[in-house]
């Protein structure tokens, strides 16, 4: 295939973190940060914070992008935005302003915030601001707490990347709390485990009796419930600092158990996260239910050709693989990232589909996608319907979480869905907020 766009054949995929990124993404290339993303971005998901307002510190550009998002995505009106002029990018100036626009904001706010977070930007990274010294003033000012969170591109190839360190800062509002409840918090993702999975009657079986997200606390009251858990269960990895952090601070241990749509890699989470738990989790009667399943939507859907984007809410390798153990044909895989939960998957996919090709968005050659003439059946993942013009795409976005084997179900009657009820991918994509 003659193309400009920089791909891989999987067989030549390797490796773990910064090795991936020798490999896709050349040294001398720099990680695009496209400005009209919209979705899951920093100051959204730091106001998953019950009853808290955000002070976003941020020149013109970022200001602008982050309250057409909050228009967009609903949060606006607890998102307060400080002008970073020339000057202040110069002088660091704007420091000594915080104080006073903090002191408006709770002065002004109908209902007072019981919780703020102040959101800085790559100027605050490159001029090394003091926030932890401020965070302290304000918090002895205002008895409220504060907290400090970043919305800086720069760091997205390091250790600390931005959507880790902002879901640290989110939890680190929870206090330590000397009772224990038989409870599981999910961490790592945006919204609650869906109700049909099968997840809340397991943990019920084994005798857990709350199972918190953040997502559906409606006060910072409840929010502090998630203290007395006894155990974290971390299903995506963005929530990986969040969860050492509150094992040190709080003393609840972690599991890792992360969202999967192949059946053995989901029976193995299963196993993993009944050892964590000290019990016997049983999960027999539900994989049997999901075979039944892919059976009865494999014959509807027939042998089709599936694309597997970044953006679906799911590893996209261990994806790839669940597909084509179902019987699909995966053609392409867009990544920008390899972890070590898709090593195993990797490696899967070279033994098995030596043939499917790895492109990652963030490699400025993609400009070129449209020479490569790339086509499938169908896409998952709004990134995989764009770049595969003419696919059936499945959002499989990051605004509801599917879990277990129902959530293969899921994914399954979505893909029948986008074949008996086609959408235009492009009023898909502004209608989900994943563009502003």
């Amino acid at each position: 295939m003659s193309s400009n766009a920089f791909y891989l054949p999987i067989s030549e995929v390797g490796g773990v973190g910064s090795h991936w990124q020798r490999k896709v993404m050349p040294s001398n290339c720099l990680h695009y940060c496209p400005p009209s993303a919209g979705g899951w971005g920093i100051i959204r998901v730091g106001l998953l914070v019950p009853e808290s307002v955000m002070l976003f510190v941020s020149p013109a550009g970022c200001g602008r992008h982050g309250a057409i998002a909050g228009i967009q995505l609903g949060f606006k009106k607890r998102l307060f935005l400080l002008y970073l002029g020339e000057v202040d990018i110069v002088t660091g100036q704007h420091m000594e302003r915080i104080p006073q626009a903090v002191a408006d904001i709770l002065a002004t706010a109908q209902r007072r915030p019981k919780a703020l977070l102040i959101c800085a930007t790559c100027v605050d990274a490159l001029l090394g601001s003091d926030y932890d010294g401020l965070t302290r003033q304000l918090e002895a000012e205002h008895k409220i707490p504060v907290r400090i969170c970043h919305m800086d591109p720069i760091a997205m190839d390091g250790k600390t990347p931005p959507p880790l360190t902002v879901q640290e800062a989110v939890y680190s509002f929870l206090q330590p709390s000397r009772q224990k409840e038989p409870a599981v918090n999910i961490i790592g993702n945006f919204a609650p485990i869906d109700a049909e999975s099968e997840f809340y009657d397991v943990m019920a079986d084994a005798g857990i009796g709350a199972v918190r997200h953040i997502a559906a606390c409606s006060s910072l009251e409840e929010f502090q419930l998630m203290s007395r858990s006894t155990h974290n269960v971390l299903i995506k990895q963005g929530g990986r600092l969040a969860v050492r952090q509150m094992q040190e601070r709080l003393g609840i241990p972690f599991c890792f158990a992360p969202v999967a749509y192949g059946l053995e890699t989901i029976a193995q989470t299963y196993h993993t996260l009944g050892e964590f738990l000290g019990v016997e989790l049983c999960t027999e009667r539900y994989r049997e239910e999901a075979e039944e399943a892919i059976n009865s939507y494999q014959s509807a859907l027939g042998p089709l050709s599936v694309a597997v984007g970044s953006t679906a809410n799911a590893s996209p390798f261990e994806l790839a693989r669940a597909l084509t153990e179902y019987g699909f044909r995966v053609r392409y895989v867009f990544a920008d990232l390899i972890l070590d939960f898709d090593v195993e998957h990797v490696e899967w996919l070279k033994h098995h589909t030596p043939d499917v090709e790895v492109f990652t968005n963030v490699h400025p050659t993609m400009v070129d996608f449209l020479n490569c003439g790339l086509t499938a059946d169908l896409a998952v993942g709004f990134d995989a319907g764009y770049f595969c013009s003419g696919a059936k795409t499945v959002p499989l976005t990051l605004d509801s979480q599917p879990y277990g084997y129902r959530g293969v179900i899921s994914l399954l009657r979505e893909m029948l869905n986008a074949f008996e009820h086609p959408s235009n991918h492009r009023e898909q994509m502004y209608a989900s907020g994943m563009v502003i």
